[in-house]
């Protein structure tokens, strides 16, 4: 499907994203503020499975989904890329054009990453000049303020000391490998939030604003084309 915006059917100036922290860092909360900030488009991979569940109930998948939210461990890529490639699809799209995704909670074990890279991508969605993100961010918090913010927010049923305790262990043998990698390859943005919501949300903000990296992403417009032909 051909755009306005190039000649050759590529769509400019989209900007993936991808998110990473610990549960009760503070990643749905920023990822708000970047949203509006930056005219993005948030898709928090975790919520986004839990609705779909919630809507699927007879479906196999819906039972996955709830037993790898009841304990540790992630979905397969063949389970979990097609989430992510609609929501990708769908931000492109876009009437608002906006100018890219941040997706909230991907990758979060090496096993995602390199699916990335290797996923049979759909002919409508094509991959160009290869699958990494542009820039991913980090969300670093201390353990007890992370527990504290995990318990108030409620957000499930089962979200109890147990499941932050495994959630967290997990976050740490697992995605925090992932952190390392895109630190290896120059595309870590790394921030604090063990402070308030202000306190990080003004942190946030100062430190985008003197990233090369970033400003070049945001401001790179009518130049850029993304790694997706739709």
């Amino acid at each position: 499907m051909e755009t306005d915006d190039n000649p050759d059917g590529t769509r400019r100036h989209f900007a993936i994203v991808f998110i990473l922290g610990a549960p009760g860092a503070g990643k749905g909360t920023l990822c708000t503020h970047l949203a509006t900030a930056y005219n993005l488009v948030h898709f928090s991979v975790g919520d986004s499975l839990r609705i779909w569940m919630r809507a699927n109930r007879d479906k196999p998948l819906a039972e996955r989904i709830q037993q790898k939210l009841q304990n540790q461990g992630f979905l397969i890529p063949e389970e979990l890329n097609p989430f992510i490639l609609e929501a990708i699809q769908d931000a492109m799209m876009n009437q608002e054009a906006c100018n890219g995704i941040l997706l909230d909670g991907f990758p979060r074990c090496m096993e995602q990453l390199e699916s990335w890279n290797t996923w049979p991508f759909s002919d409508d969605l094509t991959l160009k000049g290869g699958s990494k993100p542009d820039v991913v961010l980090s969300f670093t918090v201390n353990k007890e303020i992370a527990k504290a913010r995990y318990l108030a927010r409620g957000r499930d049923g089962n979200d109890n000391e147990g499941v932050f305790e495994k959630r967290f262990a997990e976050y740490i043998t697992e995605t925090v490998p992932v952190e390392n990698a895109y630190r290896k390859r120059g595309m870590l943005i790394e921030f604090d939030t063990n402070g308030t919501k202000e306190e990080n949300v003004d942190l946030l903000t100062r430190k985008l604003e003197e990233n090369g990296l970033w400003n070049r992403l945001m401001t790179i417009g009518d130049n850029r084309k993304s790694f997706f032909i739709v």
